[in-house]
């Protein structure tokens, strides 16, 4: 019999590995525990599970042999491709990988991470169009039998009832479901019955919602000049459909609600309007009959009629207190005068000279009362002439009926100076009868 050193099993071991597989092979599994030391190296395990059993081999990605990342694969189920070998020192066996490539989930979400890196770059995702505040008419493109459909159309219902809903079938799930919507979108774009595209379904795995990871699909809604919103139940996961949409939200029922004023909030508002019009008018109309009921006051301030009433009210003032000062003078006299009776007995001819000295005191008195009632009178009327000379020669009517003219440009500018006249070709002259329009001869400049 034969005895191995452990040196010899290992070698042989070794060569029956090396020797058993046609190189390379391609292996699936997990990724963990990567690394990478300083020697440049990348060293990582790959596993699986069966039943209760988990199994799992040692690999390697030799320095140069490969650009790619391991990290970047960390916990994702990958296919590894390299060849089998065993280090001799340990007797472990491992894989020195070549090429790695995402498989199952992990190679969808790649594939959607590489379409949206590609789309971003080409600037899909940053034109966004406005959506209109108050939408008329609705297109929801969806499948006729989902419950997204129904939630939809009552939320829409609920919120805004004066919105017509067109429903544009179509496949959300599958193969053929990104072909479909896309007609869908174009048909909604030619035939223009819609204000707005809702693009909505339900939630559900990740392979259920690759016909919204379509790359086609998301060129033909950035190409939409109809505004679209998708309304996918699929948190916390975002489609590329998602990314390119003019808006986005978590659910059909949240995309509804986005786009849709609430009607109680709009009747509350216009109620609102109509009251703070009725107001500001109220004010407005306030405002100007306080401003018209100045302007009457000021006009009444320059009546003619108005300034002769002042004037006999003045009159009448005058006369009031010449009448008043001729009765105090009066009685003063005939006070003086009983007095002097008392003592005409006794003084007789200092009395009568009294007398005299008082009667030609009276005449000076009433002569000076009468030039100063006079004067006011001259003066007051002097005023009134003024001011009705004023007013009369501040009307352009009577200007005219003198014999003068207005002249005017053709903008209706007044024509001050004969140098204004010779620059323009026609003009108007208003005389006191009428309007006359006159057109410059050619040859006069």
């Amino acid at each position: 019999m034969k005895i191995f050193s452990i040196e010899e099993l290992n070698g042989t071991l070794k060569s029956l590995i090396v020797n058993h597989f046609s190189y390379p092979i391609t292996v699936k599994g997990e990724i963990s525990n990567a690394s990478k030391p300083i020697n440049g190296h990348q060293y990582f395990k790959l596993s699986d599970e069966s039943g209760f059993s988990k199994h799992s081999i040692k690999c390697m990605i030799w320095k140069g042999t490969s650009r790619q990342i391991v990290r970047e694969y960390e916990n994702q189920e990958v296919l590894v491709t390299g060849k089998v070998t065993m280090y001799e020192a340990t007797g472990e066996s491992q894989i020195q990988v070549t090429e790695i490539k995402a498989y199952g989930e992990g190679a969808l979400k790649k594939a959607i991470e590489d379409t949206r890196i590609k789309l971003e770059k080409e600037g899909l995702f940053e034109h966004k169009s406005l959506l209109p505040k108050y939408p008329k008419n609705i297109g929801l493109i969806t499948s006729p039998d989902s419950h997204a459909l129904h939630d939809v159309c009552s939320k829409l219902k609920s919120r805004f009832p004066i919105s017509d809903i067109i429903i544009y079938p179509s496949l959300v799930q599958g193969k053929y479901a990104p072909e479909n919507i896309i007609k869908q979108i174009i048909r909604c774009n030619k035939d223009r019955d819609v204000d707005v595209i809702l693009l909505i379904r339900g939630g559900g795995s990740l392979e259920d919602l690759m016909a919204f990871n379509d790359e086609k699909l998301a060129r033909e809604i950035y190409s939409s000049k109809l505004p679209i919103v998708t309304g996918i139940g699929h948190q916390p996961d975002i489609t590329i459909a998602d990314y390119v949409a003019d808006v986005s939200m978590e659910t059909p029922t949240a995309a509804a609600v986005h786009i849709t004023p609430d009607q109680f909030e709009l009747l509350q508002r216009i109620n609102d309007a109509e009251e703070q019009i009725k107001n500001t008018t109220q004010l407005n109309v306030q405002n100007k009959k306080e401003i018209l009921l100045g302007n009457i006051m000021k006009i009444q301030n320059y009546n003619p009629s108005r300034m002769i009433n002042n004037f006999k009210d003045i009159r009448e003032s005058i006369d009031k207190k010449y009448h008043n000062i001729v009765k105090v003078i009066i009685n003063e006299l005939i006070a003086k005068s009983e007095y002097q009776l008392i003592r005409i007995k006794q003084a007789k001819n200092i009395l009568t000279e009294k007398i005299t000295i008082a009667i030609r005191f009276q005449k000076n008195i009433i002569g000076e009362m009468d030039q100063t009632v006079a004067n006011l009178i001259s003066n007051q009327t002097n005023i009134y002439k003024t001011l009705t000379n004023q007013l009369l020669s501040s009307n352009p009517l009577e200007i005219l009926k003198k014999g003068y003219s207005i002249i005017r440009d053709s903008k209706g500018k007044i024509v001050k100076s004969r140098h204004d006249l010779d620059k323009i070709q026609s003009f108007s002259a208003e005389f006191k009868d009428g309007i006359a329009k006159v057109k410059k001869p050619a040859s006069i400049k």
